[in-house]
């Protein structure tokens, strides 16, 4: 993006903030003005216009295919009145100084982006309004835009962007600009195609595993199984091997989310890297303690003691006492792993003053300061170049693999791209965490809940990465959570039990296995009650109103919301109709990071007595829809991945060692089995709210609640078909 980036701190003017503090934006005003004829004009730190009224516009947040490279620019072509057809799009360079924060992650980039990119967009209008009014002598007031051009209605004159940009960058920046009301806007909630998609169908999107500088080596990295440190090492077959030029040990930083010990192949190629590894003879110290089914014992015991009590409303204990019913079950979730198409890679150059580093991430803030601690830089020694991501899920907001390259460039003296394999990948993740819970409902005499006991067993992910600023329960179980503030009595607990299994984040963190214990068990105590499961959650609902929430999405959760998007699913989805024997639907919902999502679940029985998932409608409730293809297409993306979680995930760990290693171990859906998909959107005008991970939570409990309808046995463990081809 040419002249982007080359103003300084005097010429910079704050004119917005983002709702984290911090956005900034800036014009080159002294230099602008005197800019040579036929030059690209930097008219904010956004946007660019050259002469011919081509327009540029800079995409702050890192792209991990969840569509922000195209939806913040609109809201910068929105305010400006820009002709899209004529807008480009480029990834704006790390610089938290310019642009704020840039990571991606928990479904805010939009969100954050509304107010802040919306303000660059208008400030950048109005400037291009005030040069032509200084132009052509009228009243700003008496001027209009449309498509890139500035218009006076009375007289006829017209001037392109183009023409008046070098003007209009030589002006101040204003503030407090007023935006559209929606009624106005052209281009948000339209169906605007990937801003890049020429280059991805054609191959030409650069991804990490694209970065090449010269001299650069390959690293492939065996990695100690969880717990374990190599106990021998024999390198001679390794170094036998043709491109094979190093083999260099990995102690390990000693950090939970950092680089991990194992040993290293340094080659002239990835495939020699990846036979280095092969070849290489090690035995490992392992921790009998990292399995997956020592630690199922574990969770069922600690569910039968007392956990640390997260909520406590009314007298549950005098509720269930006094009951006219009980319901009690028990759900089980198993570890997830991500598996982004592109596996992890960096590329890093370090040298003896400075490093640069290419790579594809959710966090190039945190990837600084890793490869800081690592080679022992400044922070400002770092240069982080993040490129387009082939997926994230959440595991790209761990930099581990960042922290690899920097300590093999180092010690190679060389740049080294470190690229993970398949098996790499999924057997040294920080998957979402197993656990189990343990539920129970009191009825009243009408088939009220009356009382909720809710208490979650699982190794905690904040426990795993060290946190000490919250409770190891702040990852895992949310206090505001329905039913929260929905029933009078009620009781969170939770337990955190540990395993040297590593955690972190994952698509919609636990609430995508919170949604499962709680939404499938709501229709358990519907069942048990003898109610229509729609009416009994809308009767549960209630008005609308607004309850206090904190973290992930509130401040507030709204259940008169979502009972409107259980209403328009159900409708949308033809609930209560009849339909033929062997076929079935089921319903669930979720709020979280500040969106409401239900969808229908439709199944069916072939011949066999094989299930297979037909149809999924969704609706969703995320305020205004900026880009509704890539809404649509986030809807769609999360409900697959949903499936695929319920249908086939599973991650299962013996001595350290995970035994899915790859696509037919770990299953994901084939295209024959994908359903068809419906996503409807609430329209009310208010602010975009998340949209990545809502989709998510639901889908696992609507499909066991399916289930239940067509063979009436309750599924309370996932996943349904194991992990196994």
């Amino acid at each position: 993006m040419a002249n982007v980036t080359d103003f300084d701190r005097r010429e910079f003017l704050t004119v917005a903030a983002t709702a984290a503090g911090g956005l900034l934006l800036g014009t080159r005003a002294a230099r602008a003005a005197g800019a040579e004829p036929g030059a690209v004009v930097g008219l904010t730190a956004f946007v660019e216009i050259a002469p011919d009224g081509a327009i540029t516009i800079a995409s702050k947040n890192m792209e991990i295919g969840q569509g922000v490279k195209t939806a913040l620019p609109m809201l910068v072509a929105e305010e400006l009145d820009a002709d899209w057809k004529r807008v480009g799009v480029v990834e704006a360079p790390f610089d938290e100084a310019r642009f704020g924060s840039q990571g991606v992650g928990g479904s805010t980039s939009v969100w954050d982006s509304w107010l802040p990119l919306r303000r660059a967009g208008a400030a950048a209008r109005q400037m291009l309004v005030a040069a032509a009014a200084a132009r052509w002598g009228v009243d700003p007031s008496s001027l209009r835009t449309e498509a890139g051009v500035v218009i006076h209605p009375p007289s006829g004159r017209r001037a392109g962007y183009g023409a008046l940009a070098a003007a209009a960058a030589g002006l101040p920046v204003p503030q407090d600009v007023p935006l559209k009301p929606p009624d106005q806007f052209r281009l948000i909630g339209r169906r605007i195609a990937p801003a890049d998609i020429g280059d991805l169908v054609t191959g030409k999107a650069r991804y990490g595993l694209d970065a090449r500088v010269p001299g650069m080596r390959y690293a492939c990295i065996a990695r100690a199984p969880f717990g374990a440190r190599p106990a021998d090492v024999r390198d001679e077959a390794a170094l036998d091997l043709p491109g094979v030029e190093r083999v260099i040990p990995v102690q390990g930083s000693g950090e939970p989310v950092g680089v991990r010990p194992g040993v290293a192949v340094v080659a002239d190629s990835t495939w020699a890297a990846i036979r280095g590894c092969r070849a290489l003879g090690l035995t490992w110290q392992e921790d009998e303690s990292a399995g997956t089914a020592g630690l199922k014992v574990r969770l069922a015991a600690a569910l039968e003691r007392g956990g640390k009590v997260l909520r406590n409303d009314g007298d549950v204990d005098a509720a269930f006492a006094a009951a006219a019913g009980t319901v009690e079950a028990v759900y089980e979730l198993p570890f997830l792993a991500h598996v982004p198409l592109e596996p992890p890679n960096c590329l890093a150059d370090v040298r003896a003053d400075r490093c640069e580093v290419w790579v594809p991430t959710q966090d190039p803030a945190d990837v600084r300061d890793m490869v800081a601690r690592t080679t022992g830089l400044p922070p400002e020694r770092v240069t982080v170049h993040p490129t387009r991501s082939g997926g994230g899920f959440g595991r790209r907001l761990m930099v581990d693999y960042a922290g690899e390259a920097a300590l093999l460039s180092q010690r190679a003296g060389a740049p080294v791209q470190v690229v993970w394999t398949r098996e790499d990948d999924l057997s040294h993740d920080f998957y979402r965490p197993a656990g189990r819970h343990r539920l129970r409902a009191a009825l009243d005499g009408s088939g009220r809940v009356n009382a909720w006991s809710q208490h979650l067993a699982n190794p905690s992910r904040y426990a795993y990465a060290g946190a000490t600023r919250v409770g190891p329960e702040a990852s895992e179980l949310y206090p505001d959570d329905f039913p929260a503030g929905c029933v009078p009595n009620l009781r969170y607990e939770y337990t955190n039990v540990d395993t040297p299994i590593p955690r972190g984040a994952w698509r919609s963190t636990l609430h995508s296995a919170n949604a499962f214990a709680v939404e499938s068990f709501v229709d358990e105590v519907a069942a048990a009650a003898a109610r229509d499961p729609l009416a009994f959650r809308l009767d549960w609902l209630g008005a609308p109103r607004q309850l206090p929430y904190s973290g992930h999405g509130g401040p507030v959760f709204d259940p008169g919301r979502l009972a409107g998007v259980l209403r328009l699913a159900a409708d949308r989805a033809g609930w209560g109709t009849a339909l033929p024997a062997g076929r079935a639907r089921g319903i669930a919902a979720h709020f979280t990071f500040g969106s409401y999502a239900a969808e229908v679940v439709e199944v069916s029985l072939d011949a066999a007595g094989e299930f297979r998932v037909d149809r999924v409608v969704a609706a969703v409730d995320c305020g205004t829809v900026v880009n509704r293809s890539g809404a649509e297409a986030q809807v769609e993306g999360g409900i697959l991945e949903g499936l695929c979680a319920a249908l086939y995930g599973e991650i299962t760990v013996e001595r350290g060692r995970v035994r899915q290693t790859n696509f037919d171990t770990y299953r994901w859906l084939r295209m024959g089995e994908a359903p068809r998909i419906e996503a409807h959107f609430v329209e009310n005008g208010e602010p975009p709210r998340g949209l990545g991970e809502p989709p998510v939570p639901p889908v696992a409990p609507a499909l066991g609640n399916a289930l239940f309808a067509l063979t009436g046995h309750r599924i309370r463990r996932l996943p349904l078909r194991g992990g196994a081809a």
